[in-house]
């Protein structure tokens, strides 16, 4: 596996890559249209913030969008085809991630994660901080945790 940065032609793909994950999760139909926006990369992401992805035989199989401020960096979008999921892309996807902040001079990485990510996070080395609510059809009392990478 390589991981590279993005080049602004791989938008479409990185954004079908995330719909496709946040799928995997068993999420209705009108919820992930719901989050399509935000599941949406553009090219002025790709231009402006770290975006890096993972490559295997030719095929983007993850990918991760930062987007830096002064000390405390955000985890825009960090996503795994789910065909390869627990095979340890996200586990180097999220390393290079802790790492391109590091060396932006950031001193964490904060995460607004789906509730289903939060193990993966918290096996990496995050600490939750708190809750915001996300309640969606069915799950009127879902939450997003609030995660933290400290101390990079």
């Amino acid at each position: 596996m390589n991981i590279r940065p993005a080049q602004g032609d791989e938008a479409e793909a990185l954004s079908a890559l995330a719909l496709k994950a946040k799928a995997y999760w068993g999420y209705p139909v009108d919820a992930i249209e719901l989050w399509r926006r935000d599941l949406t990369v553009s090219t002025h992401t790709i231009a402006s913030r770290p975006t890096f992805l993972a490559v295997l035989a030719d095929e983007i199989v993850g990918f991760y969008s930062l987007s830096p401020s002064h000390h405390s960096w955000a985890l825009d979008h960090l996503w795994v085809l789910p065909l390869l999921m627990d095979r340890g892309v996200g586990r180097a996807l999220m390393a290079h991630a802790l790492e391109t902040a590091a060396r932006g001079g950031a001193s964490a990485v904060t995460v607004d994660a789906d509730p289903n990510a939060e193990s993966f996070y918290l096996a990496c080395g995050a600490e939750r901080y708190g809750e915001v609510p996300a309640p969606i059809p069915g799950e009127p009392k879902r939450v997003r945790p609030q995660l933290a990478f400290r101390a990079l």
